[in-house]
């Protein structure tokens, strides 16, 4: 891979339903916050056909164009206009496409400064090439805009095939398109789609490859690219990305700022692949992964020096079996981890992060103790990643929860998921092993219910039980049980698993 004269510009990838004017000014603010100033959109030719949908660019357009630069991608034939009744399919006239992109620049050209021509035109669900077997169709609406788009004083983006092809890029030159063209995008999810990828680097050089064989001075772009956090794993996410800036190309979009709502249907259906619902920066209720809260907080120079932390503990094979603490960022878990460490000993912290400011616990730990500490960045709600985790391990401690009763109530599905389904998948990951390592793990009051009869005092830092023997020794274990909350549901029940598993197993 040879590497880049300078760093790509990156910017975000973000497609809006026509009424959307919240989520626009929810992106808005999350670009501003991470210093972006470059968006990918689409520009629906079949919405502009409707009455609802002039309105909504009429005011989209000029709305991104006050805040970022914007790169629209104009796309999905009006059925009314195609050869077939659906937005992929070829138009019956193909210099209506040209005609559209004259309105649109006519109409909204100080908007923007390049014009990208259709979005995987090498994807059936796309461009539904059966109708167009050679692309011949494609060719000249696409030669026939681009060509009026540079007459119009606009910079051109052929549309970002997906998979990376180089053949077809070679017969758009051929057909003549390339001659109109100023940038070529392509797209790449490795990790979540490209199973088999040869990484970015030979990827954007076959295209490149290709150009220069046919004297095109086009530039290459990585229009989208992003990585599905469906299996909780963010991390991936972060290194995904940093393999992605660091591509010898002039241009990174990466896919997205949210998640897909989970009510709404993909452009292949309701729900018919959960990789789709997982690609933003923030989860569909607002909250923001890993990758956002990096990015916010120091910039791309902070989400590089972060890779580190993506790439799972390798353990070296010797006599040491180290101890592995889930949850082991937090509070407790630093300072647990610290204690271990200091006694010589090495310390696999397993962790997805989830806590805003955790990093830094991680970057100190690893500045005291070096190569001794171990991190594997992940989920308990991943029982792959557990079992891995745990291979080795000779005790573990597991202090990885969701922690706050008030999020139990607004999320008790991710309160359950963390707390006892991922526990669950820790006591699994233990019980498969021959010789299963001893099991610390820490409950809440919670199980106990609302305590009224134990009366508190409050000094300066807390409050403590006045009865000397309770504040002494704690609630007795045997006290009756009575979960409040769902979260003291679910670590209660995270309780009884724990105990079970202890006296069958």
């Amino acid at each position: 891979m040879r590497k880049p004269a300078s760093p790509p510009i990156v910017g975000i990838l973000e497609w809006f339903r026509p009424g959307e004017h919240s989520r626009v000014a929810q992106v808005m603010a999350d670009l501003h916050t991470l210093g972006v100033t470059e968006l990918r959109t689409g520009v629906s030719w079949a919405d502009w056909h409707t009455r609802e949908g002039q309105d909504w660019y009429d005011w989209l357009l000029p709305e991104l164009a006050s805040h970022v630069n914007v790169l629209p991608c104009f796309l999905y034939t009006p059925p009314s206009l195609g050869l077939a009744s659906k937005t992929s399919s070829p138009p019956a006239d193909p210099r209506g496409y040209a005609d559209f992109i004259d309105q649109m620049i006519t109409r909204f050209g100080s908007c923007f400064d390049w014009v990208e021509f259709w979005n995987e035109p090498n994807n059936l669900r796309e461009w539904d090439v059966t109708l167009d077997p050679e692309w011949r169709i494609f060719s000249e609406m696409v030669g026939g805009a681009a060509y009026w788009a540079q007459k119009r004083g606009k910079k051109t983006v052929l549309g970002g095939v997906s998979p990376i092809d180089p053949n077809w890029v070679r017969l758009m030159s051929e057909r003549g398109v390339l001659s109109f063209i100023d940038a070529v995008g392509i797209h790449g999810f490795p990790g979540t789609f490209d199973y088999s990828w040869d990484g970015w680097g030979q990827n954007a050089g076959r295209i490149r490859e290709v150009l220069q064989q046919c004297g095109c001075p086009a530039e290459v772009w990585i229009t989208e690219t992003g990585f599905s956090t469906r299996r909780h794993d963010e991390q991936q996410q972060v290194r995904e990305f940093v393999n992605a800036v660091e591509a010898d190309v002039s241009r990174v979009y990466w896919y997205s700022a949210h998640d897909l709502d989970p009510d709404l249907p993909t452009v292949d259906g309701f729900h018919l692949d959960e990789r789709d619902y997982h690609f933003g920066l923030r989860r569909a209720d607002g909250t923001p992964k890993l990758l956002f809260r990096i990015w916010a907080s120091g910039g791309l120079k902070a989400v590089r020096e972060a890779a580190w932390m993506g790439e799972p503990a390798r353990i070296p094979r010797s006599d040491e079996r180290p101890v592995l603490i889930t949850g082991g960022a937090g509070f407790i878990g630093t300072n647990l981890a610290h204690r271990v460490l200091e006694s010589g000993r090495s310390v696999v912290l397993f962790d997805s992060l989830a806590r805003p400011g955790v990093e830094r616990n991680l970057h100190w730990l690893r500045k005291q103790h070096g190569d001794r500490l171990r991190i594997e960045v992940a989920d308990v709600r991943d029982p792959y990643a557990l079992r891995r985790a745990t291979r080795r391990a000779a005790q573990v401690f597991h202090l990885a929860a969701q922690v706050a009763v008030t999020t139990s109530l607004t999320g008790p599905l991710f309160d359950f998921d963390v707390n006892l389904r991922g526990t669950l998948n820790l006591l699994e990951a233990l019980r498969a092993m021959e010789n299963p390592p001893p099991l610390v793990f820490t409950s809440t009051n919670k199980v106990y219910g609302r305590l009224d009869d134990i009366s508190l005092s409050v000094d300066s830092t807390r409050y403590e039980p006045i009865d000397p023997h309770i504040r002494a020794g704690g609630v007795s274990e045997s006290r009756q049980l009575d979960f409040h909350s769902p979260y003291g549901c679910s670590k209660g029940a995270a309780d009884q698993y724990v105990i079970d598993y202890a006296r069958v197993y």
